[in-house]
């Protein structure tokens, strides 16, 4: 008895035992019946053997249980079904009792198999569902081939291996269809029950056009598809793109299940590769995006390596009759990671479709915060290659200040319209949209400086050498540690920044530029002021257009040599100069007068021209204070010169007297104001700006001196009433009170011109008295009755004139400086609140404001009735 013949006698023996509730005389029992299928003798043998012929058709076929083989999980799974069958669990416990005897014993070996074949078979154990089953089915087509007895089995044995050895030689030819052979469509054609995968392959015969497909043809069709070639069965669909199996072939809904799983990769590759082959042909694609394309390949010609291994593997099978090495299953498994790959390849494509330079490589960056390790082992791995011609563009760009960059990739532009003058300001700038992501924008600033630092070495420092040399020697730079990008970055823009702070600093004399600019340009210099305003004085009161620009040069020249100006640097006294502003009718020599101090490169980037307007403002603004001082100083002067001369006039000596107090008033508030100015503002404005400079945690790079020197000039025109953050009004206001000033300044000398010219009638007179006396005669006449006093006629007419206009003068300036202080009051600076209580610490003008206001139409006649009611009490 063989093998064949034992296990046909061993499941009719357990069929019996489990239909009969118990095993019967086993002696007894007739194995051996005729395969052909004669009548049986009572309906209970028809359920046996169809029972039988069930089992055998199982054990024949090849379908195999996608399960593991865990012992332990399918007695469990017994266990539940006996217990939901029996809510006793005495089978249960039986169950468990028999299961440990068969774990004991070790002559069996495939213990988890026998406990899958019986709970398979448990479920169809019922006559019910042997009803319809037929004893008839043939057991070839499902791998049985050696189960039947005598020459039947013989007989089919035989043209089962035959028909096997013609579908090896079809497979080894690569044929591609395998029509289903006329013996198949008759055995399944019969009423015998069928598996699932039988019922799919009776359904398939009703078409004599349908093929079956083999698996190894299958996996040699995939071959091709994976590399985005249609194959024979599997092609690509000419818009959607998708693969679709040809509906001629039969497959399984399992088999075409995963061949549509696998197709997904020949699609990505085909979606990859179009995007790379497009890219490169345009030759439009800048450098970091043929990088990008460059790293999709490299990634791609380790999907070919795959491929190569598959195909040899197939070509191996193929020359191996009967080898399983290759499935679809497994061939499934070794793709998942190459699968992965173009997922992420394909998505990386999807989103920098449009991109390129530093966005490119902000995108790929972003995908580095996956969760994933793997995922990020592999966007790293491609941003090492996609970057690297970014991180040369960065290298070139910090250590040598070159700007390579043909397509617009990088973060820094270039604007080549902007001239060499303003080349540190607006010649290179910053574009956000390609900043990496791993570059922030404190970092990027650093970068940006670094290299116009260098820009501005070689071209406005002319200190190559120096970059040559020192600079970025042996160094490179890649993706990878950012924190050591940082540092590398860091070095570079400290060295960069203190040698060009360093070179401005000596080589220029940056500092000595300053302090010659607040010496003169901000009249720091007393000493040479005063020279050039007494110099100047009379040219200047002349009209604007009778100046000439050689003659104010020559009389600066002469300040200089009468000052300690003369010791300056002989570089610095030379770009001291004279400038003629615009002349509009009208104007005398003070309004158009102003210095200038000339600046080359590179200190021409930090006294920029809008610098130097600001300090030929503040310039014009300091003179005309000054100019103002200057004729008070003069008029004070006349006064205490002439205050013994005038005495005799005894009409005048009230209003003289007021004169003195007004012109103390305005001398009190031109001193409070010059003192605010000169000192609170510009010298503490001032030592700011040093401290700045000398500090080398503030000041660190050129921008950083730029933004001191900023800072310092705003701080200037703010605080010094020019700025355009305060009152619109309060400049104007303060330009009128000058003006009035000067105005009533004017009108006093016209009094006192007048009454020295009394003074010296007075005396003409007294003179020709005594030498009328001297011969004889009388000294006084009818018409000498003036000697003592100012005559009528002038009295009555050009004295209240005079006195009119002082009065009118002296009224507006405490009118208009009531104003300034109000303004200065309400300000929000500090400084200029306090301004505002030192010129008026007791509020005599906001106190008596109301009445300046009020009483100013009448003074000129209150004055002329004093002065009469002066001279009738001096005549009576």
């Amino acid at each position: 008895m063989d093998n064949a013949d034992q296990v046909t006698q061993t499941v009719d023996v357990l069929v019996r035992m489990l239909l009969q509730d118990g095993p019967q005389n086993g002696d007894s029992m007739d194995l051996d019946h005729d395969s052909a299928g004669q009548q049986l003798s009572s309906p209970e043998e028809a359920k046996i053997k169809a029972a039988r012929e069930y089992c055998l058709r199982i054990l024949g076929s090849r379908l195999a249980p996608s399960l593991v083989a865990d012992d332990i999980h399918i007695s469990d799974l017994i266990k539940k079904k006996l217990i939901r069958e029996d809510p006793s669990s005495a089978k249960a416990i039986r169950f468990s009792h028999l299961y440990t005897k068969l774990s004991s014993c070790s002559v069996l070996t495939k213990k988890w198999s026998i406990l899958y074949f019986l709970l398979a078979i448990s479920d169809q154990s019922s006559a019910a569902a042997l009803e319809g089953r037929s004893n008839q089915q043939p057991l070839s087509f499902l791998g049985l081939h050696n189960l039947e007895t005598g020459a039947g089995r013989t007989r089919e044995r035989t043209h089962t291996e035959q028909s096997d050895a013609t579908m090896a030689t079809h497979s080894r030819h690569g044929s591609l269809q395998m029509p289903l052979s006329q013996q198949s469509r008759k055995a399944t054609a019969g009423n015998a029950p069928l598996l699932p995968g039988d019922q799919h392959q009776q359904n398939n015969t009703n078409n004599t056009n349908i093929y079956e497909a083999d698996e190894s043809v299958l996996l040699r069709d995939l071959m091709f598809v994976f590399q985005g070639i249609d194959g024979k069965m599997i092609k690509f669909g000419a818009e959607s793109g998708t693969c679709t199996i040809d509906p001629s072939f039969n497959i399984s809904h399992s088999t075409r299940g995963l061949v549509n799983r696998l197709t997904e990769l020949g699609w990505l590759y085909k979606k990859v590769n179009q995007y790379v082959q497009t890219t490169l042909k345009e030759g439009s694609a800048g450098l970091v995006e043929q990088s990008f394309c460059s790293a999709l390949q490299h990634e791609l010609v380790d999907y070919f390596r795959l491929i190569a291994v598959l195909e040899s593997h197939i070509a191996k099978e193929a020359d191996t009759t009967g080898s399983k090495g290759l499935t679809l299953k497994r061939l499934l498994v070794w793709t998942q990671d190459s699968l992965q790959r173009l997922r992420l390849m394909s998505v990386l494509v999807e989103c920098c479709q449009d991109l390129q330079g530093g966005a490119l490589v902000a995108m790929v960056h972003d995908y580095t915060q996956h969760g994933d390790p793997l995922i990020q082992q592999f966007i790293h791995h491609m941003l090492e290659r996609i970057s690297a011609p970014f991180y040369v563009m960065l290298q070139r760009w910090i250590y040598e200040g070159e700007l390579e960059d043909p397509r617009t990739e990088f973060f820094i532009a270039l604007n080549p319209e902007v001239e060499e003058v303003d080349m540190w300001q607006s010649k290179y700038f910053i574009r956000e949209e390609m900043l990496p992501a791993f570059i922030g924008m404190p970092l990027a600033k650093k970068i940006l400086s670094i290299g116009k630092s260098l820009n501005f070495l070689r071209h406005k420092c002319d200190d190559s050498d120096w970059i040559l040399q020192n600079h970025g020697v042996g160094k490179s730079l890649k993706y990878g540690d950012i924190a050591e990008l940082e540092g590398s970055i860091d070095a570079a823009y400290v060295g960069t920044s203190q040698r060009l702070l360093h070179l401005l600093s000596t080589k220029f004399k940056l500092i000595d530029h300053l302090t010659a600019i607040k010496r003169y340009i901000l009249l720091g210099q007393g000493d040479f002021i005063q020279h050039l305003m007494e110099s100047l004085g009379t040219n200047l009161s002349q009209p604007a257009n009778t100046l000439f620009r050689h003659n104010l040069t020559g009389t600066l020249e002469t300040a200089i040599r009468s000052s300690n100006a003369q010791y300056d640097d002989p570089d610095i006294l030379r770009r001291l100069d004279v400038r003629l502003l615009e002349i509009s009718p009208g104007d005398s020599g003070w309004d158009v007068f102003s210095l200038d101090y000339h600046v080359d490169s590179p200190v021409n980037t930090i006294l920029t021209p809008v610098a130097m307007h600001q300090y030929l403002k503040m310039f014009n603004f300091l003179w005309r204070l000054k100019r103002v001082e200057y004729a008070l100083s003069s008029a004070w002067r006349r006064q205490t010169t002439s205050a013994r001369a005038i005495r005799p006039i005894l009409e005048l000596v009230p209003e003289l007297h007021h004169c003195r107090i007004v012109c103390g008033e305005m001398i009190h508030f031109v001193y409070q104001l010059q003192y605010y100015i000169l000192f609170e503002v510009l010298e503490c404005s001032w030592d700011e700006l040093l401290k700045a400079i000398e500090d080398n945690n503030t000041t660190t790079d050129l921008d950083s001196l730029i933004e001191a020197h900023s800072k310092y000039l705003r701080d200037v025109t703010s605080k010094g009433l020019l700025a355009a953050s305060h009152d619109a009004n309060m400049m104007p206001k303060l330009l009128e009170l000058l003006a009035t000033i000067l105005d009533y300044k004017i009108a006093q000398d016209n009094l006192y011109n007048y009454a020295l010219a009394e003074i010296e009638r007075r005396e003409r007179l007294a003179q020709t008295a005594d030498r009328r006396t001297r011969h004889g005669q009388w000294g006084l006449t009818d018409q000498d009755e003036t000697l003592d006093r100012i005559p009528d006629e002038q009295f009555e007419e050009l004295v209240p004139g005079l006195l009119r206009t002082l009065n009118e003068y002296s009224m507006q300036f405490k009118k208009e400086l009531s104003q300034l202080l109000i303004t200065l009051s309400a300000d929000g600076d500090s400084d200029l609140r306090f301004l505002s209580f030192r010129l008026d610490f007791n509020e005599f003008y906001l106190g008596s404001l109301k009445g300046a206001m009020g009483g100013g139409p009448n003074s000129s006649s209150s004055i002329a009735t004093s002065t009469t009611t002066s001279r009738k009490s001096t005549m009576r």
